[in-house]
């Protein structure tokens, strides 16, 4: 049976079941193998309150592995959610996160607190303050009257401009740090990594992510209107503006935080949801979902890759453009095709 033809309550249900399976072998994959029913043990411990394993098995399992795990999936789920509704605002299926700017502000942020702070939480605050100071000047210079009638064009226009300034700041950054101790540090952090993930650390991206995903998942209907453009979205009654400017900032959030808990990490939010579109539709009831779930599900697969294929990790933001960039020509020619008859 074709997957579009499925009910949508099934994908989505399909969807939510291999994101926990995935999730699951995740733990027990690694340099240090544990099986998936030791895992499964150690997780229902508090409710089973039986089993035999390790002390070392289920230290890995809880202390190391799974707080690692669930910041994957829910930057993974944050990262294609924004992926997602960006193409909805824009009109365009090239547009992800990294649009707005927001991306290299965190960037700065964190590159100058390695700089005069160490690694660390203040990278984690920098990032974060950064991110959010950058989409605020996204707004400042997209905004006013002159914005109404353009304002998608003028917002990109924007965060090019941002992210050019910002690109440049981490640039002399990476100049006058110290090439023995502050810069190896600057650059793994940049090429994204959750290698030192933490529940605190998860407990910063949760609400911040959390509350984004929520607001676009209750703009998802505008979203799909304003997809086929700002006129016909009037006239279904959608406040054009105002769920512009709220999907943004929620864009904006999730892009800030992303990157202050694991560095650089692109392609997510432009390869994810044209997989789903491919597999399940764009059905508006269910599309959003569905992509969150798939986001989240991809990057638990490669974020497992990138520490589990060599003896050294691979940086994520590499892995993610590795894997991104080859499977988004494939979706390019495949839509070509499809338009040419």
């Amino acid at each position: 049976m074709n997957q579009r033809t499925l009910p949508l309550p099934l994908v989505t249900m399909a969807l939510f079941l291999l994101m926990l399976v995935v999730m699951v072998l995740a733990l027990g994959t690694g340099r240090y193998l544990i099986a998936p029913e030791t895992v499964g043990h150690i997780l229902l411990a508090p409710l089973l309150g039986v089993g035999d394993w390790s002390p070392i098995e289920q230290r890995v399992v809880e202390q190391v592995r799974l707080p690692r795990i669930l910041l994957a999936a829910v930057i993974g789920a944050g990262l294609a959610g924004a992926g997602a509704a960006l193409q909805s605002v824009f009109r365009n299926p090239l547009a992800e996160p990294q649009l707005l700017g927001v991306s290299s502000g965190a960037a700065f942020g964190g590159v100058l607190a390695f700089l005069f702070a160490g690694d660390g939480w203040p990278v984690v605050i920098g990032a974060l303050v950064f991110g959010l100071i950058s989409l605020v000047a996204v707004f400042w210079l997209a905004g006013g009257k002159q914005a109404r009638g353009s304002g998608t064009v003028l917002l990109v226009l924007a965060g090019i401009v941002v992210s050019a300034v910002f690109a440049s700041g981490v640039s002399l950054v990476k100049l006058v740090a110290d090439p023995q101790n502050q810069l190896p540090a600057i650059v793994f952090w940049l090429m994204g990594s959750l290698s030192a993930a933490d529940s605190a650390k998860l407990m910063l991206a949760l609400p911040c992510t959390g509350i984004s995903l929520a607001l676009l998942y209750s703009l998802r209907f505008h979203l799909m209107a304003l997809s086929v453009g700002d006129r016909d979205a009037r006239a279904l009654g959608v406040p054009v503006r105002r769920a512009r400017t709220l999907a943004l900032l929620a864009v904006g959030l999730i892009a800030a935080s992303s990157v202050a808990v694991c560095g650089v990490v692109g392609w997510v939010g432009l390869v994810v949801p044209h997989l789903v579109r491919m597999a399940f539709g764009t059905d508006h009831r269910s599309f959003m979902l569905n992509t969150l779930l798939a986001g989240a599900i991809y990057l638990v697969l490669v974020d497992t890759l990138a520490r589990s294929v060599s003896e050294v990790e691979i940086p994520l933001g590499v892995l993610t453009a590795l894997l991104g960039a080859p499977l988004f020509a494939f979706l390019v020619r495949r839509l070509g095709r499809s338009l040419h008859g």
